[in-house]
Formats: structure tokens, C-alpha cells, sequence
């Protein structure tokens, strides 16, 4: 059961990482209903690159990190280390869940756009679905 749960929670990882390099070398696919935007329908942050590729590689830790907890991957430091990391996947993917409560999260109180839509339906519950999955394995391993 672990297994199987670590597998899938690091395949999403992967592919999440895989769409921001994407949009990292220049592709569009998405992009817009991925930033919230205000009342006017304006962004509220344009992402540059670097951060762009910065989350890429957060998520990818992330996944190594999923796999390293279950032996699929080893890596160089103890395994306490690898449990403390997915508490902390679950703390940043709880924060992200509940959001800002104007217009990201679960709590927000802006939903008339494309991005608050998607985000109530597919980013939130995703979000959720992250937090609880890494707290429970973290529990279980």
C-alpha cells in the first residue's frame, strides 16, 4: 500500500516538474488558468523563469523524496531525514490547501475566474490529496 501511494504521489510530482520546465523553455500550454488573477483580471505575479524553474526542482526533490522513502532511491543521509522532508511536503501542500483566502485555496473568497475555478475543482483537492497522503506515509514508514 505504501509502495503503490509513494509511486503515485511521485509520478505527480514528476509530471508537475516536467510542466514547469515547459513553461520554463517557453511554452504556453495552460499558463493561463495557472495564476490567480484580481477582480480586473489581472495577474496577481508573473513568474519569471528562475522561479519557474525553481518549483521544477522543488518538485522534483520532492518526488526523490517520496521514492527515497520507500527504497527506490537511496540517498547519502539517514532516513529520519527522508521522514522529516515529507512532513514538511505535507505542512507546504496543507498551507497551499487552505491558500490565501482572498484568491487561492480552498478558503478564498474570489471565484470568478478560470484559475479560481480550476483551483477550487482540481489545484485545491490536488493540494489536499498531497498534504495527507506525505503525513500518512511519513506515519506509516
Amino acid at each position: 500500500m505504501e509502495f503503490i501511494l509513494s509511486i503515485v504521489i511521485a509520478n505527480i510530482f514528476i509530471l508537475l516538474a516536467l510542466l514547469h520546465l515547459f513553461w520554463v523553455i517557453g511554452g504556453q500550454w495552460g499558463i493561463s488558468a495557472t495564476i490567480p488573477t484580481d477582480l480586473n483580471g489581472r495577474r496577481l505575479f508573473n513568474p519569471g523563469w528562475q522561479g519557474t524553474l525553481l518549483v521544477a526542482i522543488g518538485l522534483l526533490f520532492f518526488a526523490l523524496i517520496n521514492l527515497s522513502a520507500i527504497g527506490v532511491v537511496k540517498v547519502p543521509f539517514e532516513n529520519h531525514y527522508v521522514l522529516y522532508g515529507m512532513y514538511v511536503i505535507s505542512g507546504i501542500f496543507f498551507l497551499r490547501f487552505i491558500g490565501d483566502l482572498k484568491y487561492v485555496g480552498i478558503f478564498k473568497k474570489y471565484r470568478q475566474s478560470v484559475f479560481a475555478s480550476r483551483d477550487t475543482y482540481i489545484y485545491s483537492p490536488l493540494s489536499l490529496f498531497l498534504s495527507l497522503s506525505n503525513g500518512i506515509l511519513a506515519v506509516l514508514l
